[in-house]
């Protein structure tokens, strides 16, 4: 065990004599309770930075769909005789806002995560159900991006569980969406289901963009985003893969990534 000590020497005239005094004392623990405030200081200097810079551009997400909705609305005073280009105006007003709740709802998880004040909802569920729901979900935004939407579900032993079934439904929509986000028109997106030793398996598999080893690293933290120019022009939080992975730990699960640029992403959920 590496262990610190300060040292002291004095030279000291006793009974006619020069003597050296030394003083050895033990500060180990002093030093490690300062490298800690250290690597502390570090990671909330990080963390500050971090924040910095997710607020400027989540401002900038926010005020797009939020002007929209206030020039559309002016618009629709102004069309308000003519019903198709009202119906065009309010289904556009409807999509602005959508938009506008996702990135408000992200805001809200994630400080309900940090703060320690997400719970779970526990009740009995079907996993053919969540698998419904998560089709009747993707398949449309794969649709309008002309991209093949596959599900596989294997032999499941137990089809009937108890879980937080919106909690979960959440984590498989995000990844599912992002996949659709980042895989180019045209492109292919796998979901399987497979239960192992009591324990199911979530796949989602795309031949999309992929990402670089470095992101890999980090992109289960908050506010992280890949910083390439293509990724730059979607816009979202940064918060949605670190929501996830969060609500993957409270639901006792794990979560990994594979992924190379230019050749898609494969991301394991377990619970």
């Amino acid at each position: 065990e590496q262990k610190w000590f300060l040292e002291t020497v004095y030279c000291s005239a006793i009974q006619d004599s020069n003597k050296i005094i030394v003083y050895i004392s033990d500060r180990t623990q002093e030093r490690q309770t300062q490298d800690r405030m250290t690597e502390a200081l570090k990671m909330a200097q990080a963390a500050n930075t971090a924040k910095s810079t997710f607020l400027s551009s989540i401002s900038h997400d926010i005020r797009t769909p939020m002007n929209a909705i206030m020039g559309l609305v002016t618009l629709l005073r102004e069309e308000a005789g003519d019903n198709e280009t009202v119906l065009d105006y309010t289904q556009r007003i409807d999509a602005a806002s959508q938009h506008l709740l996702g990135l408000i709802n992200d805001v809200l998880d994630i400080n309900k995560i940090e703060s320690g004040s997400a719970t779970l909802n526990i009740g009995d569920f079907s996993l053919s159900d969540i698998v419904d729901e998560l089709n009747t979900i993707i398949r449309p935004q794969a649709a309008a991006k002309e991209q093949e939407f596959d599900i596989f579900v294997s032999d499941l032993v137990h089809e009937n569980l108890q879980g937080d079934k919106l909690r979960i439904n959440q984590i498989l929509i995000n990844i599912l969406s992002n996949a659709v986000k980042y895989t180019p028109a045209g492109g292919r997106i796998q979901m399987m289901v497979e239960e192992s030793y009591s324990r199911i398996r979530w796949t989602v598999r795309d031949n999309g963009l992929g990402m670089s080893e470095e992101y890999q690293k980090v992109i289960f933290e908050a506010f992280s985003r890949e910083g390439t120019v293509y990724m730059n022009q979607i816009q979202g939080t940064g918060l949605g893969m670190a929501i996830t992975k969060s609500l993957v730990d409270l639901l006792g699960g794990t979560i990994h990534v594979k992924s190379e640029p230019g050749q898609g992403s494969t991301f394991m959920v377990e619970m």
